[in-house]
């Protein structure tokens, strides 16, 4: 461990037990929790960090892209990749554009995730599998779920280096928000960018805090 890190460390961690000895006094208990969010001791560690220092393309499938275009998977694949930029440390993506050319010509049906990756010469495949996706729930309201198969493989070993399913992703979790007070459209992007958030959660550090709010999202359309 570098010298610097070190004693940041050391430093920081006789503050807190300072402060831990003197609770007593008014704002160190606030100092604590500053101190803590400094140095991300009150961050949720990511579930997978094999995609730091990578060339990654980011794939995903719906039940309509093995035929077509669709406009889930490609506002999906933006969404995730913009959270995988501001989020991951040196990370690189393979564009939008070389992947859907890849698509036009081996073919929308092709679904082998390694195939894609070594067209366009990525070194590791993020492929999101999103399956039964629904955005209404009865004729009045929207609330949307689908369920969701996340793979991480590397192109040159050509193996599966990491995979998670979520089995559910219901947004809003508790209630929904009805046709008259917003369009297809709008929910749809909404429900994917609330899903790309949870999706970019396995493979970066998070606030707990953040994830418990999600339906406030709702308020803000």
């Amino acid at each position: 461990m570098p010298a610097r890190s070190t004693a940041l460390i050391c430093t920081v961690s006789s503050l807190l037990i300072s402060c831990f000895l003197l609770t007593t006094q008014t704002g160190c208990l606030g100092l604590m929790s500053n101190l803590m969010h400094a140095v991300g001791a009150d961050q949720v560690p990511a579930e997978c960090e094999e995609l730091k220092d990578s060339k990654v393309a980011v794939v995903t499938f719906t039940d309509r892209s093995q035929y077509s275009e669709d406009i889930a998977a490609r506002t999906l694949s933006r969404k995730v990749s913009d959270i995988l930029l501001n989020k991951i440390k040196d990370i690189s993506l393979v564009r939008e554009d070389q992947i859907q050319e890849f698509r036009d010509t081996h073919g929308w049906e092709n679904t082998d995730f390694l195939d894609i990756g070594k067209g366009v010469e990525a070194e590791k495949v993020l492929a999101i599998e999103l399956t039964g996706m629904k955005l209404r729930e009865g004729a009045t309201l929207y609330r949307g779920s689908a369920a969701v198969t996340l793979t991480v493989l590397d192109v040159e070993t050509e193996s599966v280096i990491f995979r998670k399913e979520i089995d559910e992703f219901m947004f809003p979790s508790t209630a929904g928000q009805y046709t008259s007070e917003t369009t297809e459209s709008k929910f749809r992007k909404l429900y994917l960018q609330m899903l790309a958030e949870r999706i970019g959660r396995v493979f970066h550090p998070y606030d707990f805090a953040d994830t418990i709010a999600m339906d406030g999202a709702i308020a803000s359309q």
